[in-house]
């Protein structure tokens, strides 16, 4: 087939894959997923401050972190809402918008960066037989296929759908990485891209927590993987530029050192930035999540229950300690990730992050793609984008390995994407190897007809669980009504003096100000009296007594609190009430369980009968 023709082929379905990716994480966005999470809250509203004052919620003036409930949360996804929210306003959408939109992006530069992996080359020419860097072919069209199949995977992949659809900032690393990581191979063959590589790495710090782990262990390795190009790069300037004026070369060798350099300053002023964090409050949301934490306790009962059961106390020291435990919790976590349960099966263990219950991360068909991966591996090993891509996959799951939690998690290893997606293409051409090898190319083509076919009912498959039947599952644990019942507050409570608020609705405030838009120098006025939790070593904010926003007053309802007068409004989950009160408003889930009540008091006569 004429060159040409491939390559307009080739950008017709880049394209048409690109605006599936796009439709994919836009349609209904403020409906699906359903629900609204208090993280999503407060991006929303901090990047709505922002905005309006130049400072956060807290009355940070361009934080470096957030501290938002007191979890501490990287800053970029609410600097990048900011735009949003400026044009959309301050509305779920917009909130929403900026995750979803380089998630579309992320289709197109996972893309670019496999064609430039497999691009990659070296070739001996000239009398002195030094290497020149090049690409052999400058492209080739089965490149370019395999680029689109990476592509076609991460813009129907599961995974990546639901977490580009909501303002979860996990997500973000999808694209900043292999942005990233294509600009730095654009480095090695162009010293203009390497300033641009540093600085796309350094934002990827500020994404998600992950990302300040997996992003210094992919920088070293790539310098380590791809240091011989860099000599051959600055052989190149040299030698290609001998016969002209030694006053030019030393400029270009100037402009190649200052690339070098500056790339290195940049880098090292990110780091510096992430470090300050950690003495910001960063370092709590670590220490809160560590695996390391309750390990003495863990050991110390372990040992205990040994010794009591008969064994030397220095034999079960040796048993039970703090490396052991550490060890093992690492271990057990890091495997999860790698298991059919969370890869096909049932996936994430939660779904506060817009998760699917019982849907694998991957689809079943990828299934004999990784395997084909591991053939690939092991027939190719020193092929860069197969040592790159394992690397990568293997280094993903480290940060969420050292963390605690319910499991599963599938927010924390997002960093794993478009890795996995390319380890399952690669995978795809060893099995069209191995077919073309052991059958006629017409069998070889019904095959994979028909395995396209199965791909189709997959992806429609998901498509319907996904957009039909998870507002039924998942509502709770996106908290659907927290938002809507702030909304209904704000345009029915005008009459009301006091609205008692229970902290069971998880982080309420943030809803309230939130559906109302807050003014927030207001709101930063009170949240100065909210730093009481940091002095009472709370964890989170809800986890006060009380505290106020304007007549919202947010705590545990107590009986006392049924006592109240007319003027009141209480709003908390049905099991805190008693039966009889007076429900104005009823918020439901949409399988149309109770979420929500809003009721008034019993008043006085409550009071004197009680």
């Amino acid at each position: 087939m004429n060159l040409g023709v491939s390559l307009r082929k080739s950008s017709s379905w880049l394209w048409g894959i690109i605006i599936l990716g796009f439709l994919l994480r836009v349609i209904v966005l403020q409906k699906i997923p359903v629900g609204f999470t208090p993280d999503e809250a407060s991006f929303g509203y901090d990047a709505y401050s922002l905005l309006k004052t130049g400072q956060d919620q807290w009355g940070h003036f361009l934080p470096l972190t957030l501290e938002s409930f007191g979890d501490f949360k990287a800053p970029l996804y609410t600097y990048l809402t900011i735009p949003s929210v400026a044009i959309f306003g301050l509305t779920k959408f917009a909130t929403r918008f900026p995750n979803a939109l380089l998630g579309s992006a992320a289709v197109y530069i996972t893309y670019l960066l496999v064609v430039q992996l497999l691009n990659f080359g070296f070739r001996t020419t000239g009398p002195k037989r030094y290497l020149q860097l090049t690409t052999y072919p400058p492209v080739q069209t089965g490149n370019l296929r395999l680029g689109l199949v990476v592509a076609f995977l991460l813009a129907i992949s599961p995974w990546h759908i639901m977490l580009s659809r909501g303002a979860f900032e996990a997500n973000l690393t999808t694209f900043f990485l292999p942005l990233s990581t294509f600009l730095f191979l654009k480095g090695i063959k162009d010293f203009r891209f390497l300033i641009p590589a540093s600085i796309t790495f350094g934002l990827n710090l500020f994404t998600y927590h992950s990302a300040r782990l997996v992003t210094p262990l992919m920088i070293l390795f790539l310098i380590l993987l791809f240091r011989r190009e860099f000599k051959l790069l600055l052989q190149r300037v040299v030698t290609n530029q001998s016969r002209r004026r030694d006053r030019f070369v030393f400029a270009l060798e100037d402009r190649l050192m200052r690339a070098y350099i500056f790339s290195v300053i940049i880098c090292l002023i990110f780091i510096t930035l992430v470090v300050y964090t950690f003495t910001e409050g960063a370092g709590r949301r670590v220490q809160d999540v560590s695996i390391f934490r309750g390990a003495l306790e863990a050991q110390a009962a372990a040992r205990l229950i040994t010794i009591e059961g008969g064994v030397n106390p220095v034999l079960a020291r040796l048993m039970h300690n703090k490396y052991q435990i550490v060890a093992k919790r690492f271990i057990d976590t890091y495997r999860q990730f790698f298991s059919v349960k969370f890869l096909f099966k049932n996936g994430a263990g939660e779904t506060t992050y817009g998760m699917l219950p019982g849907t694998g991360v991957l689809y079943w068909f990828e299934t004999p793609f990784l395997i084909g991966f591991l053939i690939y591996i092991l027939k190719n090993p020193r092929e860069k984008i197969g040592v790159i891509t394992l690397f990568w996959i293997l280094v993903a799951t480290i940060p969420a390995s050292l963390t605690t939690g319910k499991g599963y998690a599938a927010n924390r290893v997002a960093i794993m994407m478009p890795a996995i997606q390319i380890a399952s293409a690669l995978g795809v051409t060893v099995i069209i190897d191995i077919l073309n090898k052991r059958m006629s190319s017409n069998f070889t083509r019904i095959v994979l007809l028909l395995y396209f076919f199965i791909v189709l009912l997959s992806f429609g498959s998901f498509l319907k669980k996904y957009f039909l039947l998870s507002p039924q599952v998942a509502s709770k644990g996106m908290l659907y009504g927290n938002l809507e019942v702030a909304t209904w507050l704000g345009e029915n409570s005008e009459d009301k003096l006091k609205i008692i608020v229970s902290r069971k609705l998880s982080e309420p405030h943030i809803y309230i100000a939130f559906a109302n838009k807050w003014d927030p120098k207001d709101y930063q006025n009170y949240s100065k009296d909210w730093n009481r939790y940091k002095d009472k070593k709370l964890a989170f904010l809800d986890q006060l007594d009380s505290y106020f926003l304007g007549k919202y007053v947010f705590q545990t309802i107590e009986p006392r609190d049924l006592n109240l007068d007319s003027t009141t409004f209480l709003v908390g989950r049905p099991g805190e009430f008693p039966d009889g009160m007076n429900i104005v408003n009823k918020i439901s889930y949409p399988n149309n369980d109770t979420a929500i009540l809003v009721v008034e008091p019993f008043g006085e006569l409550y009071a004197k009968t009680n």
